[in-house]
């Protein structure tokens, strides 16, 4: 159970950090197009790569969020529905709804895999600003398909773990992840258990 646990923490460590890497691809967007349009309207004079690069980066943004926006849970669904529902009534209700989210990872990383691929082989160089291999844009589709294939899967063992159990699985809070204290004179917490014991009793 621990592998498991340390398997979900870092996944959603991973997915828990696009929130910082879309915060700088923000911020830096913002002072970006804002020096452009400056350059643009007063010295005729804008960056050949302004718009290929905000253009790239938007989708960027876009196609990073998806785990993330499920380690939130703030994927669209119809709510008004969905709160009515009891635990194990959304529980099912995302178990579904993650099957269908596993058709578009696996379009993203193996279609989206194969023309990275194919793109790489080919050595095509975009001309539209950024002049960079065409391949580095388009392998946000196979990383950002991961991310959120990865982030799915671990929803989908919470939902499965919660119909088998009954109970909310919660890697940050589990009783496995209790160590001993044997040299000092605290408490001492049984692994799977609640129960306590103090030195010397």
């Amino acid at each position: 159970m621990k592998i498991v646990n340390k398997t979900i923490r870092f996944i959603n460590f991973i997915n828990q950090q696009m929130y910082v890497v879309i915060g700088i691809i923000i911020t830096f967007l913002s002072f970006m197009i804002f020096y452009d349009v400056i350059a643009r309207y007063f010295f005729e004079r804008p960056t050949r790569f302004g718009f290929d690069t905000s253009v790239w980066l938007t989708a960027v943004m876009a196609f990073i969020g998806g785990g993330y926006a499920i380690l939130k849970n703030e994927h669209v669904r119809v709510d008004m529905y969905y709160a009515k529902f009891s635990d194990k009534g959304k529980a099912i209700v995302d178990l579904i709804s993650h099957l269908f989210i596993f058709l578009t990872v696996i379009a993203l990383v193996f279609w989206g895999g194969q023309h990275v691929l194919d793109l790489y082989n080919k050595g095509i160089v975009a001309t539209t600003g950024l002049n960079i291999p065409v391949w580095i844009k388009w392998s946000i589709l196979p990383i950002g398909g991961t991310l959120l294939g990865l982030q799915a899967l671990v929803t989908l063992f919470k939902d499965i773990y919660l119909l088998i159990t009954g109970s909310k699985y919660d890697a940050d809070n589990v009783n496995t992840d209790r160590k001993f204290d044997l040299d000092n004179n605290k408490e001492i917490y049984l692994p799977n258990t609640d129960i306590k014991f103090e030195e010397g009793k």
